[in-house]
């Protein structure tokens, strides 16, 4: 039962500091296998409840109607400008160093509309993954 806390903890911490949980479970012995399928499995389900969470706020914020003048924020024109430069493949590229929410939000803003998006980004997170751990696992 404990076991069972500490992989739902481990799970949890993926969902929002990904980048440093591969670390910490390598560093507390947990295992190579074991440390890449638990954290894919916290992205994963942290990617799919941001996204569709995302993409349910951004529809009905669109639906309610009247515009505002839309100011633009130094972080706006970046993540825009990283958007236009490099596309779906760029934030894919950067998710694993920003966080799982954060990276599922913008992804269902500006690629919603993608049916495959969501997974796409599930499938990078795993890759992260596995780049974290095996890093983590070489130089801890």
């Amino acid at each position: 039962m404990q076991q069972l806390f500490k992989i739902a903890g481990y799970v949890l911490a993926s969902i929002f500091k990904f980048v440093l949980t591969p670390s910490a479970m390598i560093y507390y012995d947990e295992g190579v296998l074991k440390t890449i399928i638990v954290t894919s499995i916290g992205a994963a389900v942290g990617v799919q409840i941001f996204f569709h969470l995302g993409r349910t706020i951004f529809s009905w914020w669109d639906a309610r109607g009247k515009k505002k003048k839309k100011t633009i924020t130094p972080l706006k024109r970046r993540i825009v400008g990283l958007k236009n430069k490099t596309g779906l493949v760029g934030i894919l590229l950067i998710s694993g160093l920003i966080s799982v929410p954060i990276s599922a939000v913008i992804v269902a803003k500006y690629y919603g509309d993608n049916k495959w998006s969501s997974w796409l980004l599930c499938v990078a997170f795993l890759v992260w993954s596995i780049v974290l751990t095996l890093g983590s696992w070489m130089f801890l």
